[in-house]
């Protein structure tokens, strides 16, 4: 009998295994990618005042000089509670960080829109606080939308603010 027409088979399990060790490095490229280090948190308060009409900046994440990561922003969530209508506007403080302040401009080297930023140590993340009544707003931690090199993640940072806008004095 003559073997020349004769078609080798390959065994399937070859290709089962194949598929499963593809499978496998595919969900680890997707954990490492949707798992950078969380961002520095902290159980502190910061707390200001301020007149109706008069915006605050409340300082509420600015890492201390060992934060090697160089992250781009792509967008912060503002969460806040509050007995009326308050305004939250995230803003990048570049080159510098601050407190509570109503001029953030003798802090920053540039105030700035976050989204599509490059955010480093030696910058901070404050928020514009302002409101047409009384008020008491109650803010959470700020939650960044960021890239750090090939991972991406939306983490919690920095610290919950406590703004009071009170009368504007006499």
């Amino acid at each position: 009998m003559s073997t020349a027409l004769q078609v080798d088979r390959r065994p399937r399990w070859g290709w089962a295994v194949g598929g499963v060790g593809a499978a496998v490095l595919a969900g680890i490229v997707v954990w490492y990618v949707n798992s950078p280090e969380p961002l520095p948190t902290s159980e502190r308060t910061v707390t200001a005042s301020t007149a109706v009409g008069r915006p605050v900046y409340v300082g509420v994440f600015a890492p201390t000089a060992d934060f090697t990561r160089r992250l781009s922003l792509s967008g912060v969530k503002v969460h806040t509670a509050a007995n009326t209508d308050v305004d939250v506007v995230p803003l990048l403080c570049q080159g510098g960080g601050f407190g509570v302040t109503s001029e953030p401009e003798t802090f920053c080297e540039e105030l700035v829109d976050p989204e599509g930023r490059s955010f480093a140590a030696g910058d901070s993340i404050v928020l514009k606080v302002s409101g047409d009544e009384f008020a008491l707003a109650v803010i959470d931690r700020v939650k960044l939308g960021y890239r750090d090199g090939l991972q991406w993640a939306t983490h919690e940072a920095g610290s919950d603010a406590v703004v009071r806008i009170v009368a504007p004095a006499p």
